[in-house]
């Protein structure tokens, strides 16, 4: 008799993320240890280095001291692997620029070979003080919260684009300079594009990976060199050598050839450079990632993150009805609207520092931000003070921040704190009963009309503080109902005028 049941699918084994990296150093450790041959060294150091990469994107926005601990526990053994493994890969050179019996090649073996055993000893005392049962341990802390912003998000994408500019500034620097530091910078530059394309966005790196690899690989190539020459400046002061001068022509050719191919690729209108970077945001694209960015900073600090997504849309709205009855200039500036969303969304990352001020706490934290791509320091300043001014005392031209500012900035700051203060009291009880707010205005008072507001004392008198800061500088009655009731609540405020 057939059977109706259906084989279990085997589970699929993840081969990428923080968690499968952080295993694979494990393994690779026991592996590279045997005899630290170049092939096991190399795997251990794509395995640290993958590790770190990772660890130290998601640094960027979480603020898990291992992440940190992590680069810092695993420095010395990724210093000295890399030593070793630069060693190893002059011994390649030297057998690939001289495949003749040059005389000087023997003794640059020779060097070599012993300056390889001294390396593998470094190596093997750096793996045996490594922590693996620390190393183990964060591999299963940080699984879990490696997994928290999924990759192709915005945030990985602003975070690319960050890591493009700096490549890109180093290679016009190396362009420049011609030196050999310059060139070695514009390698470390691309090595952290594309480490963060291939951990991260694996669409733009499945696009792009061959190139990468290429471009990558080329300036590996000139940068192996340029070890390899200083190298052997050093050999032959130290032995008296003088057949050196073949050997660095030699080096100056393959070098010559190297940067050359790295130019055809990276200059006229088809340069990588120009392809990488219009596959990545720009426009309202980097708008919502930068935005994106900050929000998640802030998830991981903000106790309630949901309160805050809450309070933003309120906000929100708020600020376009304000808009619409044209209460101030302030509601006319695209600028201050986007303020205004990043400074609800940030608004109680304070909590994670303290309860009691923690609106202060949060003008702190959000004031030693960087700013985001497309954002200014002076950005991030006005979106600290309404943040702070979510709550407790009213802005004052005794406080701190508040007071180096222009007058004009003054009142868009009063207004954008008015407008994210009564957000935060329509949402007071954190339960998102209140989930949309709409705007009339029917003298002598200013109507907010709320969808779930249940009016009642407790609710009234809560409001009554949060509505202050507003009634004050629109001079005028603001009356928070609910939405059924706005129009005897309109008709009665009508009454009133006549």
């Amino acid at each position: 008799m057939a059977s109706n049941t259906h084989p279990i699918a085997p589970r699929k084994i993840e081969r990428t993320g923080l968690a499968h990296f952080m295993t694979r150093v494990l393994k690779e450790c026991s592996r590279a240890a045997r005899r630290f041959e170049a092939d096991a060294v190399h795997d251990l150091r794509v395995a640290l280095r993958r590790s770190r990469a990772i660890a130290d994107g998601l640094s960027n926005v979480d603020p898990d001291k291992s992440l940190r601990a992590l680069k810092t526990d695993s420095r010395e053994l990724f210093r000295s692997l890399g030593n070793l493994r630069d060693i190893q890969v002059m011994l390649d050179w030297v057998q690939k620029l001289d495949p003749t019996d040059d005389p000087l090649k023997p003794r640059i073996r020779e060097i070599l070979s012993q300056e390889q055993e001294a390396a593998k000893s470094d190596a093997a005392t750096a793996l045996g003080e490594f922590d693996v049962r620390r190393w183990r341990k964060w591999s299963r802390d940080l699984s879990e919260k490696s997994r928290r912003i999924p990759a192709g998000s915005h945030v990985f994408e602003h975070l690319a684009l960050e890591r493009w500019i700096e490549a890109r500034e180093m290679h016009r620097r190396a362009i420049r300079s011609r030196s050999r530091i310059g060139w070695h910078r514009v390698r470390i530059a691309l090595k952290r594009f594309r480490y963060t394309l291939e951990n991260f966005l694996p669409r733009h790196y499945a696009e792009w990976s061959e190139e990468l690899k290429s471009v990558q690989d080329l300036l590996g190539a000139v940068h192996d060199l340029d070890v390899l020459r200083a190298k052997l400046r050093r050999i032959a002061a130290s032995s008296g050598e003088n057949a050196i001068s073949t050997w660095l022509i030699w080096i100056d050719t393959a070098r010559a050839e190297k940067l050359a191919e790295y130019r055809a690729k990276t200059f006229g209108k088809h340069s990588v450079w120009n392809i990488w970077r219009a596959g990545l945001p720009e426009g309202e694209r980097l708008e919502a990632a930068a935005l994106s960015t900050l929000v998640s900073w802030a998830s991981y600090r903000d106790p309630d993150i949901e309160h805050s997504r809450r309070v933003s849309k309120l906000a929100l709205e708020l600020y376009d009805g304000f808009r619409d009855a044209q209460l101030n200039h302030t509601f006319r500036e695209p600028r201050s609207r986007r303020i205004l969303e990043a400074a609800a969304l940030l608004h109680d990352v304070g909590c994670a520092k303290q309860d009691s001020g923690h609106h202060k706490a949060s003008y702190r934290m959000i004031r030693k931000l960087s700013p985001p791509l497309g954002w200014t320091s002076d950005d991030l300043l006005l979106t600290a003070l309404v943040a702070r001014y979510h709550r407790g005392a009213e802005p004052s031209a005794e406080h701190e921040g508040y007071s180096s500012l222009m007058p004009e900035e003054r009142e868009g700051v009063a207004w954008l704190a008015a407008t994210i203060r009564l957000a935060d009291g329509l949402d007071s009880d954190h339960n998102g009963r209140v989930s949309h707010v709409a705007v009339e205005t029917s003298r002598p008072a200013l109507i907010v009309r709320a969808e779930g507001y249940l009016h009642d004392v407790e609710s009234a008198s809560a409001l009554a503080k949060k509505k202050h800061l507003l009634e004050t500088l629109c001079n005028t009655p603001v009356i928070v109902q609910p939405a059924r009731e706005f129009a005897a609540a309109a008709a009665a405020v009508a009454g009133l005028a006549s």
